[in-house]
């Protein structure tokens, strides 16, 4: 696995300095990572990120135009079709209190401390590749767990959606008002992003789909079966149909609509969830079956 990363995968070097990204480079081409690209200011990283999708970037904290850290932030918000998980490590030589803390906050999954080592840039790499930590999103985070390691006897706030509840009143993880809350905010993305979706745009499709596996993922995270499913069927009726003109913007609205309502009924509304659902399969089941047979109307006339 880890060979053909290094094969494959692009790891990309953003520093002012060419110095200091030629030092990274060598190093990392002597362990084996052939596909290795540089940026020398955050300009040049942000738009060469989307461009390429690489799979780690090693930043130094002081770029210019957009520093590191607010790349690594810009990044974790969401930035266009870029993936949010994106390995980060970040480089400084001033590495503060102050400063660490900002970089924890901004989501990096790594710091790297100048002067480095051969063995501290690859324990680095080693540790995104082979030890990734838990992705978190949250309302007020988003990026790797910040809890290297779970202690059995920790006594600190619970504030993850995935953590016990404390209410022994049969609660369910996705009903607490942070997760309707995130949730919420991860439809409410693909309503603006559908907003004016018409057939053949393939840019806006692709967009609107990364939100709704972002939505599926999230729905996953707080434990919500419902809401998952609903992003699920969405995420079939777009790519069954893709960018051809049989889009249905309804089927769309429709989905929306649903997650939406779901997001306000509460777990005692089990048979009014289940109906919604049940609705969208068979919605996008009638769609797509609609599609197959316009297709093979159109093959056989031309024949």
């Amino acid at each position: 696995m880890v060979e053909r990363l290094k094969q494959n995968k692009l790891i990309v070097i953003a520093d002012p300095n060419a110095q200091t990204r030629g030092l990274v480079a060598d190093v990392l081409r002597g362990a084996g990572f052939q596909n290795i690209m540089h940026c020398r200011d955050g300009r040049q990283l942000l738009e060469r990120t989307e461009e390429f999708a690489p799979f780690i970037v090693i930043t130094t904290s002081r770029l210019p135009e957009i520093s590191g850290l607010e790349f690594t932030r810009l990044i974790r918000a969401g930035y266009r079709t870029v993936p949010r998980n994106l390995g980060i490590i970040a480089m400084t030589d001033t590495p503060t209190k102050a400063f660490l803390e900002a970089a924890r906050e901004s989501g990096v999954d790594e710091m790297l401390v100048r002067p480095f080592t051969a063995e501290s840039v690859l324990a680095r790499i080693n540790a995104v590749i082979a030890r990734p930590r838990e992705f978190i999103d949250s309302v007020s985070y988003v990026g790797p767990c910040r809890r290297r390691k779970m202690l059995e006897d920790y006594n600190g706030p619970m504030r993850r959606f995935v953590d016990p509840l404390d209410e022994g009143n049969g609660t369910m993880p996705w009903e607490t008002a942070a997760a309707r809350t995130a949730v919420k905010m991860c439809v409410k993305k693909i309503s603006e992003l559908a907003d004016g979706l018409t057939a053949g745009d393939r840019r806006k499709l692709r967009l609107v789909f990364s939100a709704v596996q972002d939505a599926e993922a999230m729905a996953d995270k707080v434990k919500d079966e419902m809401m998952g499913a609903a992003a699920k069927s969405l995420g079939r009726y777009l790519h069954g149909i893709g960018a051809s003109a049989a889009l249905d913007i309804d089927v769309v609205q429709t989905h929306i609509d649903a997650m939406y309502s779901l997001g306000v009924l509460g777990n005692d509304h089990y048979e009014a969830r289940r109906k919604l659902i049940d609705g969208l399969e068979q919605a996008v089941q009638k769609r797509l079956g609609r599609v197959r047979n316009q297709s093979r109307v159109a093959v056989s006339a031309r024949l």
